[in-house]
């Protein structure tokens, strides 16, 4: 069993890291004997390479699926997803620090990433899921609530299984056109997924939020 990683050497992704973590794997038809075996191989990816969630694509598989695994028997979550699909996101995004299995250098130096506070999930094995994160539960001790953490994990390992890593979720407020912009004036910005919109200055910040920036 092989974990696929980041193998970039001057600015340049190894092909097998780019076929199989920056490349979206469709929904296919999983029967529930291949749905037991892929969850016991995710199982065993997650004890070989310890971590909080893994996906299919990071072991190099092409289905749709993710295992999560994290906490205590009080206080944690196992989930195993077959065919996860994000249907609905809240406006409101919140910073994280995370960490990437296939990124090694970034589980020293987690990277500050930019996450949905709600989202919706559609599964083939489990139905419609909500996770949202738990503001209070985060204030009342040093520890992550399990909500947010579980939050912040599903939207990580659906990422792999669509093909974005943590490095396209970063936030960033870097200004790179450096003109002095009135309020009204109009600026273009892009999304994380490369998509550019059209926007007063005035409303540049509530798209920083979801980790746009100015172009």
């Amino acid at each position: 069993m092989k974990l696929i990683t980041d193998r970039a050497s001057n600015g340049l992704q190894s092909k097998e890291f780019s076929e199989f973590l920056l490349t979206r794997i469709p929904k296919t038809e999983i029967t529930a004997k291949e749905a037991d075996e892929l969850e016991e191989v995710l199982k065993e990816g997650l004890q070989k390479y310890p971590g909080l969630g893994i996906s299919a694509t990071q072991l190099g598989i092409k289905k749709r699926a993710c295992y999560i695994n994290f906490g205590d028997d009080e206080d944690g979550r196992e989930l195993f997803l077959v065919n996860p699909v994000i249907t609905e996101r809240s406006k409101e995004g919140f910073l994280f620090y995370e960490g990437c299995l296939s990124i090694p250098k970034t589980i020293e130096k987690p990277l500050r990433t930019i996450r949905s506070c709600r989202i919706k999930v559609q599964t083939d094995n489990l139905g419609e899921l909500e996770f949202e994160i738990n503001p209070e539960g985060d204030k009342a001790g040093e520890r992550v609530s399990m909500e947010t953490m579980l939050t912040v994990v599903v939207q990580h390992e659906i990422d792999h299984l669509d093909g974005i890593t943590i490095k396209d979720r970063v936030y960033s407020t870097t200004v790179k056109n450096k003109n002095n912009y009135g309020r009204n004036d109009k600026i273009v910005m892009k999304a994380p997924n490369g998509d550019l919109v059209e926007v007063k200055y005035k409303k540049a910040n509530d798209y920083f939020l979801k980790g746009y920036e100015i172009v």
